[in-house]
């Protein structure tokens, strides 16, 4: 980390799981943060979105926190069925609430406005919201519904496309579920009930939703978010995570790329040209996504180009998609 004095006044605004995951690594190099929170969040976990599923490179990230991983993975997945096609994988559900709170510790978080100018440094966390920095053109969200759902029929670990999204049905454990659905074109909660995730088909699948929350989801990638630093304090305001568009437009994932902007950041302290370069970097790959998206939304018909598109960008996520398979579903996503 190329670091100032440790007596720089910072303050991180956010705390969710990239700003929880900065605070962490920056009060084990020694330096004190303070730590805002817009409001507080009324969902049973306390956040949102929940997003219990992450992928490769999850467990070195937590590791680099001083934390052990497998204290919070759930179950890991060696395989998922999307639009009925069983594509190899290695992905895996965490306890998300509980990996942000540890990431905490004892972290008082101020519920109050963020008198940005107090501080030498500002770093925005605050997700889609995007709350202290310039605003962005042609800025691509899309509304996501998630539940949590009890049962007593195991379910399949599956993902369904369309509507430019998907729903998807994740096992956190033998009888609970994350079920939801993110899309541009469409109510994000009929979708999952014309798929009949939500209802048992029979006397014995009772299916009991413990709870369920609504957000956003940012598509635009790094590359449509810029500035990622700007004006309001003495060493500026500098974004992270889905502030400045870490999270694959394709897949929705924004755990493990928001983590690793962290490092991003950390390794480029001094530098808001050389951190604005590593982000473009890091994640060019999000530029080829957002050009699917973009191609979904013009209404144009998606082809091979695409599809390689998805199958490249689904490999870090260690899905082994066939490119025949890779062309059907990307123009099942319309």
């Amino acid at each position: 980390m190329k670091a100032g004095a440790n007596g720089m006044r910072l303050a991180i605004a956010g705390a969710g799981i990239t700003g929880a995951y900065l605070y962490r690594l920056l009060k084990n190099a020694g330096y004190e943060v303070d730590l805002f929170e817009r409001r507080r969040r009324r969902t049973r976990c306390g956040l949102k979105p929940c997003a219990w599923g992450t992928s490769r490179g999850f467990v070195e990230l937590v590791a680099q926190a001083g934390l052990e991983a497998e204290d919070y993975i759930l179950r890991r997945l060696d395989h998922v069925v999307m639009d009925e096609v069983r594509i190899k994988a290695d992905l895996m559900t965490f306890d998300k609430p509980r990996l942000v709170k540890d990431l905490l510790g004892d972290a008082e978080l101020r519920f109050t406005p963020l008198p940005v100018r107090k501080y030498e440094r500002v770093i925005d966390a605050t997700g889609v919201s995007r709350a202290l920095l310039p605003s962005i053109q042609e800025d691509v969200v899309l509304t996501c519904r998630q539940y949590l759902v009890e049962t007593r029929e195991p379910l399949e670990n599956r993902i369904k496309l369309g509507g430019i999204g998907y729903a998807w049905c994740f096992p956190l454990s033998l009888n609970l579920y994350h079920v939801g659905c993110g899309s541009l074109l469409a109510d994000p909660q009929a979708i999952l009930i014309k798929l009949g995730w939500l209802k048992g088909t029979s006397s014995r699948d009772s299916r009991k939703i413990v709870c369920t929350c609504t957000a956003k989801i940012r598509l635009t990638g790094p590359d449509g978010s810029r500035p990622f630093v700007s004006n309001g304090c003495e060493e500026g305001i500098w974004g992270i995570g889905e502030a400045i568009g870490c999270v694959a437009p394709l897949a929705g994932d924004g755990v493990v790329p928001g983590m690793r902007n962290v490092q991003l950041l950390l390794n480029a302290w001094d530098s808001p040209d050389e951190y604005t370069e590593a982000v473009l970097a890091e994640f060019r790959w999000m530029k080829d996504e957002r050009g699917v998206i973009d191609k979904l939304r013009r209404s144009e018909r998606p082809g091979v180009r695409e599809a390689y598109v998805l199958r490249r960008n689904s490999k870090r996520m260690g899905m082994q998609v066939r490119l025949r398979d890779a062309v059907a579903l990307v123009k099942n996503m319309r």
